[in-house]
């Protein structure tokens, strides 16, 4: 099995905190997508030139205001591209946000096929919008409907935390990025910007596979997430 790590890095701060990423790693395979290639030039790594879909850690800064009564956070729905990306010439990719830092390198096993998350959320996406803002639920009925024909799958489908995401593939790829595609356009299309851990999951439901919490716990813990939103340096 190969595998191929990417990440996401639109705008100064987010190519600076990748470029750090990388470096902690130089012996995996990366892959950037990113505004500014030239900025990756001198490590290792295929950084492809990407324009967002959506608005992103800069837009969230200058103008755009909190999203759901204040309490959503910004989802960023063009991890997807970096994984196929990465997806090209590898069997395994793992997304990684760029505001990450790798501490240690576990030995990296054999990934299950399809869709691997750290068990930060092990709820259903209707069970996490209950108690997680729960102002996303009748936008994400509507995507339901519209993506599956049955808002039941709300409750098959579980919500994924999106910082560390590992898809492997088995040949129904294709159809999970088509769902995650889908909804993205879905919820941009009426101003949602919130959600992106509901829409892997629900593209994973989609594509008929099942959430594993295992395999990339492991590597988890040998990276430290910044977090904390949007970055302004």
């Amino acid at each position: 099995m190969t595998i191929c790590f990417c990440t996401l890095a639109i705008n100064g701060a987010y190519r600076r905190r990748a470029r750090l990423l990388c470096s902690d790693a130089p012996m995996w395979s990366w892959v950037v997508l990113t505004d500014l290639p030239d900025d990756f030039a001198d490590l290792s790594v295929r950084a492809i030139p990407h324009v967002p879909t959506g608005p992103m850690a800069a837009e969230y800064l200058s103008h755009l205001p909190p999203t759901g009564e204040g309490r959503g956070a910004a989802a960023y729905h063009d991890k997807r591209f970096a994984l196929q990306a990465a997806l090209q010439d590898f069997d395994t990719a793992i997304y990684v946000d760029a505001d990450s830092r790798v501490a240690a390198l576990p030995p990296l096993g054999v990934f299950p096929s399809g869709l691997a998350v750290l068990p930060v959320v092990r709820k259903s996406v209707a069970e996490h919008l209950e108690t997680c803002g729960s102002w996303r639920t009748p936008v994400f009925v509507d995507l339901a409907r519209h993506l599956a024909g049955d808002a039941g799958i709300l409750r098959a489908a579980q919500w994924c935390h999106e910082a560390l995401v590992a898809v492997t593939k088995d040949g129904r790829e294709s159809r999970f990025f088509t769902a995650w595609s889908i909804a993205a356009d879905f919820l941009q299309g009426r101003g949602v910007y919130s959600g992106e851990g509901g829409v892997i999951g629900l593209a994973a439901a989609y594509a008929g596979w099942s959430v594993d919490y295992e395999a990339v716990t492991e590597l988890g813990a040998s990276i430290q997430h910044e977090g904390g939103g949007p970055k302004e340096q």
